[in-house]
């Protein structure tokens, strides 16, 4: 009888996503895309290290995703530190009185 590998997926960390897709973008596609494509979003796929560049970042991923379904994709807001701002509530509500 065969013996069978255990086949549980790991989901790629996401520090090691961002990591990889900065340093592409930094050594492949900073200079160009940030002289002609500024404002608009790339998705980069780090294992092929080719980028799909869209106006609007679900664009940009679905193109990516289309191109390369298997793929795995860095996100960047081209002239931008990040695609995305962060930020967080807090517990503090302030209410009226009617």
């Amino acid at each position: 009888m065969k013996a069978t590998k255990n086949m549980t997926y790991q989901p790629p960390d996401p520090r090691v996503i961002a990591e990889r897709g900065m340093k592409i973008y930094d050594r492949i596609f900073r200079a160009k895309y940030e002289r002609e494509s500024r404002g608009r979003f790339a998705a980069i796929d780090i294992n092929s290290e080719r980028a799909y560049v869209a106006d609007y970042p679900e664009e940009a991923l679905a193109r990516a995703r289309t191109a390369a379904p298997d793929g795995t994709f860095y996100l960047v807001h081209i002239g931008s530190r990040a695609a995305f701002k962060l930020s967080r509530r807090t517990g503090r509500v302030s209410r009226r009185s009617i």
